[in-house]
């Protein structure tokens, strides 16, 4: 043990493959989900590990950030260490006050695409010898893991009584079912000769980023993780959406229809548009989505358009106790054909929408204009 804490500095390229998921596969054995910042200042072909003292410990949402000073041959360095937000790393069982100022730890993760001392955290190896796990990566160092799985199995509850259907508390892993990772689509995604280029030509690091800040739009965020609440309002069905703090108003009403605006008033009603619902089959509900102001589906340059429109459906097992979530976005200046992408919610009735109270702070700000 006392080895694994020599400080060091460890520094290696991965092998160049043909897709990030096999990179992710090499490298860690299994997917490794990337949240927010992961793709756009990190890179994910490069693997670092360091070793030193925690100097600052800033818990917060969207990524908590550690510093840790590393110090060799007599001369020291500070490294910036960003990684998963603080409530899905509590929801895996990382609670706040397991890493503390003074406690050494050795990291590893992916480096800075600008040369800079950050790292995307992926591991850290505590002193007493657990190894925590950010997102679903494999171990490095330890057997003695903690934050390898979701709660989802254990917040989610059989309903005794499935009759309130769609309504109530649901949670769900962050990504769709078939994605690389949360931050990059995957499934059937056929691209128009426009969209393949914005796609190619898109660089994160460049111009004013939309994913390095504490707006998120629609349906780009409904690739994140839960908690979400329906509430029956009568004429509107209240959607909240802990991630983020997203809030959509689903349109039920006689006039609700009537009352969409033209898709060329693109951001009317902000950046997760003007949604219409209704009930298919007694307890479906389909929704209809325009108008969304918001320039990506995904990290990796998938440009979203004014003509775009989204039709969901939420439909609940006959228990009552799992949501099907299914997604099709209609966008022909991007899409050759319309994509679909599905998740399953649980029902979490001990769970609460909490606020999210989003913190990029100066220091990510700074990250993202340099």
């Amino acid at each position: 043990m006392q080895e694994l804490f020599r400080p060091v500095v460890q520094k290696t390229i991965a092998l160049v493959i043909p897709s990030v998921l096999g990179l992710a596969i090499l490298l860690f054995g299994q997917p490794a989900p990337a949240h927010h910042a992961a793709i756009t200042l990190y890179d994910r072909e490069g693997d670092i590990e360091i070793t030193g003292e925690v100097t600052e410990v800033r818990w917060r949402n969207p990524h908590a950030r550690l510093t840790v000073r590393v110090t060799e041959d007599g001369q020291a360095q500070d490294w910036m260490l960003e990684g998963a937000d603080a409530t899905s790393m509590q929801s895996r069982g990382v609670p706040p006050g397991l890493i503390e100022v003074g406690d050494t730890i050795r990291v590893g993760g992916f480096p800075s695409r600008r040369g800079r001392n950050d790292i995307w955290t992926t591991n850290i190896l505590l002193e007493d010898g657990r190894e925590i796990l950010i997102y679903r990566v494999a171990p490095r160092w330890s057997d003695n893991t903690i934050g390898q799985s979701d709660q989802t199995e254990t917040v989610a509850h059989g309903r005794n009584d499935a009759s309130s259907g769609i309504f109530g508390v649901w949670f769900t892993e962050a990504g769709f079912d078939g994605d690389i990772d949360a931050g990059v689509w995957g499934g059937d995604i056929q691209l128009t000769p426009e969209g393949a280029i914005i796609r190619d030509q898109y660089d994160p690091s460049q111009g004013i980023n939309p994913f390095i800040s504490c707006t998120r739009g629609f349906p780009e965020l409904m690739a994140g993780f839960g908690p979400l609440e329906f509430v029956d309002q009568g004429d509107r069905i209240l959607f909240r959406f802990e991630e983020f703090d997203m809030v959509r108003h689903i349109m039920m009403g006689p006039d609700a229809e009537a009352n969409r605006p033209p898709k060329s008033q693109v951001g009317a009603y902000g950046d997760v548009g003007y949604s219409v619902g209704h009930w298919e089959g007694g307890n479906t509900l389909e929704v209809r989505t325009t108008g969304m102001n918001f320039p990506y589906y995904d990290q990796s340059g998938l440009a979203q358009t004014a003509d775009a429109e989204v039709v969901e459906r939420w439909t609940p097992n006959d228990a009552g106790d799992e949501l099907q979530f299914e997604m099709t976005i209609i966008d022909p200046a991007t899409f050759v054909k319309p994509v679909v992408q599905t998740k399953t919610w649980y029902w979490a009735p001990d769970r609460h929408v909490e606020p999210y109270n989003c913190d990029y702070g100066q220091d990510l700000r700074q990250a993202a204009s340099d």
